[in-house]
């Protein structure tokens, strides 16, 4: 015998005897027999060929190619389902292979899996990407009937029911003739990565690459882009899937504050911020569920139990089909709060020296707060801007924080939306030692979409009356 080979049994004997010193502490009812050098020189592959109850599942293993995964060093666990259970597999997925490699794919699992393991359930990724469910009895619905069997690289146990690969959410949703279906599809959109397209020249006139059509091209989704791809096996959700009817009501509620440049944009806005509230991270059953969850966007969604059609557990979380999630406007469309001390950029980059961010101590509340105080840079209408990711089409109050607790003279700053040169708000008096909330003027955005904001310094270059000092700014939205 080589080194290699030497090595490779070395290697599945300590794999053992660390499992076994694991397994030494089982309960009673997953005591583990003593092992032996027939059952440690043996692989999983092996194991299911010499267990004639096993026979159409080792042919199945033969068919997919799985035999060959079973038989290397790494570690495995199996839930083969026997020959009685493997007599109600659909003939038409045991005749394509493709569906077949996906439902034995889930019979199979890296590392080794013991019943006593699970407290009071595990769920693992199988080799097909799906995950299961497994518990001191049961392989998801099925019964274990014999548990346990180890062998030189992982451990077998003998299910009594065939386990078809679960849909994910996407999968799901995909199945359904619903408009919500429709409306996550039209969610998808095509982009060009230039990291991953080919470039075949320079424009001569504009001096940018030239990439070969078709090449680079990358396909991703608005919805998942926001609150995480539904395709994910990984992940865990509970998603919401609403009738037409009341989708359709709620997307009529929230489209005259998404208003776009287009009817087909204003849609589509429609469509995502609808459908972006029925996405809730991590798996709620009837049974712990609250009031109210909160979605993945952090927006809180009403749950009335007696709205839910239909239920449907997936392999990447659960689907409720309900009739209504009457979700408020109010959390919605939100007050946007900046901090004044995470600025996006300043009208001039030679003035660090005079930008300062503090922490401060408000002698009202005694609470610390932190804030920017810009001075004696002497630059008129020098200004601080600060990107705001999405308003929606609606009024908003502007008020802002600005303490002024250094300076013993007052001074003038401006709220400026999209041009720091713009006069829509007038000059507002910032008031020495004042950390009330001030009303700094109204602002309506004309569509959806992202702003930068600014604070403007008064428009002179005088030491102590051009100052510039936030503590925050919050957007208020004016609702009917």
């Amino acid at each position: 015998m080589n080194i290699y080979m030497l090595s490779k049994n070395a290697n599945r004997l300590l794999s053992m005897l660390v499992l076994l010193a694991v397994l030494a502490g089982c309960n009673k009812y997953n005591k583990l027999a003593e092992p032996n050098q027939d059952v440690l020189g043996k692989t999983l592959d092996q194991q299911i060929k010499q267990t004639p109850s096993l026979s159409k599942f080792n042919e199945y293993l033969v068919k997919t190619g799985y035999d060959k995964v079973l038989a290397a060093s790494k570690m495995f666990t199996a839930w083969a389902p026997d020959n009685q259970a493997l007599a109600s597999l659909d003939p038409a997925i045991a005749q394509n292979d493709s569906l077949l490699k996906q439902f034995v794919g889930g019979c199979l699992a890296n590392q080794a899996y013991y019943t006593n393991m699970p407290s009071p359930s595990l769920r693992i990724k199988t080799l097909n990407g799906k995950y299961i469910f497994f518990t001191q009895t049961q392989f998801e619905d099925a019964t274990i009937t014999t548990a346990n069997q180890y062998v030189g690289n992982g451990v077998l146990h003998i299910i009594n029911k065939v386990v078809l690969p679960k849909q994910n959410v996407y999968e799901y949703l995909e199945t359904t003739a619903s408009k919500q279906k429709t409306y996550v599809d039209g969610l998808f959109y095509t982009y060009t990565d230039s990291t991953l397209a080919v470039k075949t020249g320079i424009d001569p006139q504009t001096g940018k690459p030239i990439y070969q059509a078709g090449t680079g091209l990358v396909t991703k989704n608005y919805l998942f882009n926001r609150v995480g791809d539904l395709r994910d096996e990984n992940q865990e959700y509970t998603f919401i899937q609403l009738t037409d009817d009341a989708l359709e009501s709620e997307r009529a509620k929230i489209r005259p504050y998404v208003q776009s440049a287009t009817p087909e944009q204003t849609d589509q806005l429609s469509s995502l911020h609808v459908i972006k509230d029925l996405v809730i991270k991590g798996v709620y059953t009837t049974a712990n569920m609250p009031d109210t969850l909160l979605s993945a966007d952090s927006v809180k969604v009403p749950m009335d139990k007696t709205a839910i059609l239909e239920t449907h557990v997936v392999s990447n979380g659960i689907v409720y089909v309900m009739s209504k999630a009457d979700v408020a406007l109010k959390d919605k469309i939100r007050t946007y709060k900046r901090e004044g001390e995470t600025p996006d950029g300043f009208s001039r980059s030679d003035k660090n020296g005079n930008i300062a961010y503090r922490y401060r101590l408000n002698p009202v509340t005694n609470e610390q707060y932190r804030d920017i105080y810009i001075s004696n840079h002497k630059v008129p209408l020098f200004n601080v801007f600060y990107r705001v990711p999405e308003l929606y089409t609606v009024p908003y109050k502007v008020f802002w924080v600005a303490p002024n607790d250094t300076q013993t003279l007052t001074f003038k700053q401006r709220f400026a939306v999209n041009d720091p040169l713009s006069t829509d708000f007038d000059e507002t008096l910032v008031g020495l030692k004042n950390y009330d909330l001030v009303p700094v003027g109204t602002y309506t955005p004309a569509t959806f979409g992202g702003i930068n904001a600014f604070v403007v310094a008064a428009n002179n270059g005088v030491d102590q009356t051009n100052s510039i000092n936030l503590d925050y700014f919050i957007l208020v939205p004016q609702l009917p």
